[in-house]
């Protein structure tokens, strides 16, 4: 296999799409199958994809007012959404806002060159520039009454509106409550998931009260999977004799993706360019693993197993044990690195018995399987595995119970044998200190006679006074 293979001449036309085109000629294809762009010709009508289109368009044509979109990132929420807008008739005005960001003013500048009412040229001759906000909104809102007459009506739809500023939705649930007498323009909010939860905040509470149609977006099942790598491939040209995908490369993609169209997209176009550089027509899981493995988006463990019955192998002169599927999963796929749940295996298959290699030649083991424990606990009921389930956790929790009033019966032993008295373990507490004492004075002191204070050597003291006699 050459690494880099010569250019293909079919696809280089000295310009045009077709110059961009690199793997897409070897297998017959005439443009990109898996490109990232939102082009409504390769919308999937899955079930769900279905379900999904007709609600918006019904929404659309009752003209609800406002209509909220949601689905997690990849789910291909734009490219609905333009596929719906190319079902309208040409009496629906429609406008496609993709920048999140945009200011109110902006907003309306671009629905009036949109709907027709003015020109690039006056945004680009700065004619525009300046406009007050009720310059722009009235000759909007004379727009949307000239279309009553016509049985006419107009849309706007905003992509990732999670993103949106409070000024601008208020401005968006103004332009939903215009009406004459019916509902003038149509709003539909597309978002991601989180855009519920933005609705249910307490200052959204008016526009969320307004939103008459409420449509969800959901990842494609396994099956949807296998028919959207089809559809695209038809789309672009492509034949199951040029290029296919194998259904176990098919199961790859959905495990990694889980279901996502942009993983999916990337993942099958990175492994077409591989296959074109190995000259492979159909794509292998193989394939696929190494695409994963070069764009970063996953780790593929395992493949799922084939349906083929495995090839009859030659007879020898050892006795050919009978082959299980466990054995032949383990022989087609590296199962390094996988735990045993990872592993089918078929329960009719009979244990096979080891079979001794022949003299001189090297026998490594890929797995050894406790098929007998395994097969004895798969076979049993559900009702039997949740009883069995719930035994062990009560088995675990009386264990524990017991190991812990164990230890606590050994403490209180313990305590018992080295401290027998239970006054032992009373601490005494510090007593409180005792006041300080004044020693007495040895000397007595004679207290004189009031009379003596009062009057001495015959001269009255007039600062002290004379004493009083109780009998007085």
């Amino acid at each position: 296999m050459e690494k880099f293979p010569a250019p293909n001449l079919v696809g280089r036309t000295g310009g045009g799409p077709a110059s961009l085109l690199t793997y897409e000629p070897y297998y017959g294809l005439r443009e990109k199958p898996f490109s990232l762009a939102t082009d409504p010709r390769f919308l999937y009508r899955s079930p769900e994809h279905t379900k999904t289109f007709e609600d918006l368009y019904l929404a659309i044509r009752r003209r609800e007012g406002l209509i909220v979109l949601t689905g997690d990132i990849g789910t291909g929420k734009t490219t609905l959404c333009k596929a719906v807008l190319e079902k309208v008739d040409r009496k629906t005005f429609t406008t496609f806002v993709p920048d999140p960001f945009i200011a109110r003013d902006d907003l309306l500048k671009r629905m009036l060159i949109e709907f027709g009412v003015m020109s690039v040229d006056d945004l680009k001759s700065g004619r525009m520039t300046g406009s007050s906000h009720s310059e722009l909104s009235y000759p909007l809102y004379e727009f949307l009454k000239s279309l009553v007459p016509l049985q006419a009506f107009a849309v706007l739809i905003i992509d990732e509106t999670q993103n949106l500023a409070l000024p601008l939705l208020e401005e968006i649930r103004i332009l939903s409550d215009l009406e004459s007498p019916e509902k003038l323009l149509q709003v539909v909010l597309v978002g991601q998931l989180e855009l519920r939860a933005k609705l249910k905040l307490p200052e959204m509470r008016q526009l969320d009260q307004r939103v008459s149609a409420r449509c969800s977006l959901q990842a494609l099942t396994r099956e949807g999977v296998s028919g959207y790598v089809s559809h695209r491939l038809g789309i672009a040209g492509g034949s199951e004799d040029r290029v296919r995908f194998s259904p176990a490369a098919v199961d790859a993609v959905f495990r990694v993706s889980n279901g996502v169209p942009r993983v999916i997209n990337l993942i099958c176009d990175r492994a077409l360019y591989l296959g074109h550089l190995q000259r492979k027509n159909e794509i292998d899981p193989e394939i696929v693993r190494q695409s994963i493995d070069d764009l970063g988006v996953g780790h593929l463990t395992a493949f799922p197993v084939a349906d083929e019955p495995p090839a009859a192998t030659p007879a020898t002169t050892h006795p050919a044990a009978p082959a299980s599927r466990t054995h032949a999963v383990a022989a087609a796929a590296d199962l390094s690195g996988l735990d045993v749940d990872d592993i089918p295996y078929d329960l009719s298959a009979p244990i096979a018995a080891p079979v001794a290699p022949e003299p001189g030649t090297p026998y490594t083991p890929i797995l050894t399987l406790r098929i007998n424990s395994t097969r004895a606990l798969l076979d049993e009921s559900a009702s039997a595995r949740k009883w069995r389930i719930r035994s062990k956790r009560v088995a675990v929790a009386v264990s524990i119970f017991v190991t812990i009033a164990a230890c606590l019966m050994l403490g209180e032993a313990l305590l018992m044998t080295y401290y027998p008295d239970p006054g032992q373990l009373v601490l005494p507490l510090p007593s409180a200190p005792r006041p300080p004492q004044i020693a007495p004075s040895l000397v007595p002191i004679e207290i004189p006679p009031a009379s003596l204070l009062y009057e001495a050597n015959g001269v009255v003291n007039p600062l002290k006074p004379p004493p009083f006699s109780i009998l007085e």
